[in-house]
């Protein structure tokens, strides 16, 4: 997959905050565990709507295979800052705290050290599935500092979309491949200048969109430049970086294509929605060059999907993220994943795992995987022949995976990824110059993580 933590409420802003969280996903304030039943929370936008459709059968085959217990669907309806917001509400107490979620691995660690997770383990390592068929480098989504804390569902890559009427259009011979920083901007000012109210390309910036900007766009600028893999920090001996020409030369790239007109408005840009937008208008209408998103995307426009374009394959084409200068290794994708975890205020864990053992089955895996056009973790489906003809895109975003970066599962990296958000949002809106954003974000890491964790790497 890729969405802040909040200034703490009051309790009675707490309370109110809560209960508008459970109406928003339709359901009651039962304790976790209570009764018969187990509650499952998770994400339902007009995006992505496909795992409501799955959780809802399994819901009836699980009701069905264990006679007189219940699961309590309560969908959230928010995209995914917002998401992760009520999700964290909710957590906070056992009377609304769920007993099966949807987690993003970003958050997992943080997530597990305040409580919020059970460490599952003892389940896992007794489940044929997990030591069979579960993936080795997957298993490490929902695996935590001291144990397993979610089972993954899908892992996921980051490639470039484009638009083969606009490249036509601008005369952009395809299939196309840009090698370098300068090879996107070329191509863009081509769009730019040739293919009049078209926007022509796009970046994700800022905190509107949460994850999104980090995993989405930045971390494909930032493990592209001189530091590589010890760029964003260095996994070994657990120490971020600051103080990185690489840091700055991401903003200056995000700046440049603000400033020069390449992107969407900053105001576009900071809109919730910009990535709906993109993917069931702009691609679809032509009305953008290219967009970096990740390897999921053809789900929206599937049949059965929430943008149902059957021309999609035809219309499209995709490309890896190149490197800043094309140095060895030529090319940069960042990858996550969302698991299904147990809730740490469960009390009925084992229960709650049962159901997340049925959605992770290969039937469940492998329908999400085509569905959702997510990466594989379970190695049948990756070797299923229905799989492997999921859409014209699945070699190229699983190629993608050659390349990849995986994010930091600590538990300060999602404050911060939520400083990188603040500072491409402070450079394309003017409010920072790139020096001044990426000594605030030396600041701000060196404040999260402390001294003793930081190094100054140029």
């Amino acid at each position: 997959m890729g969405k802040k933590m909040k200034k703490s409420l009051g309790l009675t802003a707490l309370a109110v905050v809560v209960s508008l969280c459970l109406s928003a996903c339709g359901g009651s304030s039962s304790s976790a565990g209570g009764g018969d039943s187990i509650k499952v929370l998770y994400q339902k936008t007009d995006q992505f709507s496909q795992f409501d459709s799955q959780v809802k059968k399994a819901k009836k085959i699980f009701e069905k295979e264990h006679p007189g217990k219940k699961v309590d669907l309560q969908p959230i309806s928010a995209q995914e800052s917002d998401y992760k917001t009520k999700l964290s509400l909710a957590q906070r107490s056992p009377e609304t705290a769920p007993d099966v979620l949807v987690q993003d691995s970003d958050s997992l660690q943080a997530d597990a050290d305040a409580g919020y997770l059970y460490n599952i383990k003892p389940f896992v390592d007794k489940w044929e599935d997990w030591n069979k068929n579960y993936i080795a480098t997957a298993k490490k989504i929902g695996t935590g500092r001291d144990g397993v804390y979610g089972v993954p569902v899908d892992t996921d890559t980051r490639v470039i979309w484009y638009n083969k009427h606009v490249f036509d259009k601008a005369g952009i011979p395809v299939p196309w491949q840009p090698h370098t920083w300068q090879d996107l901007l070329d191509t863009a000012a081509t769009i730019k200048a040739k293919v009049p109210g078209v926007v022509p390309m796009n970046m994700f910036v800022g905190t509107s969109v949460g994850e999104g900007t980090s995993m989405q766009s930045f971390y494909q600028l930032l493990y592209g430049t001189k530091q590589r893999d010890k760029a964003l920090m260095d996994v070994k001996t657990g120490k971020w970086t600051i103080g990185s020409q690489g840091f700055k030369d991401s903003l200056n790239f995000l700046k440049t294509i603000y400033d020069k007109g390449y992107a969407p408005t900053p105001a576009q840009a900071q809109d919730v929605n910009i990535g709906g937008t993109i993917s069931m208008d702009w691609l679809p209408n032509d009305k953008i060059g290219f967009t970096l998103d990740g390897s999921w995307l053809p789900s929206t426009w599937i049949k059965g999907g929430p943008k149902e374009w059957p021309d999609y394959e035809k219309t499209l084409g995709a490309a890896l993220f190149p490197s800043k200068t094309g140095a060895k290794p030529e090319y940069v994708t960042s990858s996550g994943g969302w698991t299904l975890a147990v809730g740490g205020k469960s009390k009925k864990p084992e229960l709650a795992f049962e159901f997340i053992k049925l959605l992770g089955n290969k039937d469940f895996s492998l329908e999400k995987d085509i569905k959702e056009a997510k990466i594989a973790v379970r190695s049948d489906v990756a070797k299923d022949p229905k799989y492997l003809a999921t859409n014209a895109f699945t070699e190229i975003t699983t190629k993608a995976l050659d390349y990849t970066h995986v994010r930091p599962s600590v538990s300060e990296y999602p404050k911060v990824s939520a400083e990188i958000q603040k500072a491409t949002e402070q450079v394309v809106t003017g409010g920072m110059s790139v020096d001044e954003a990426a000594k605030a974000y030396d600041q701000a890491v060196t404040g999260i993580v402390g001294q003793d964790k930081v190094a100054t790497r140029e």
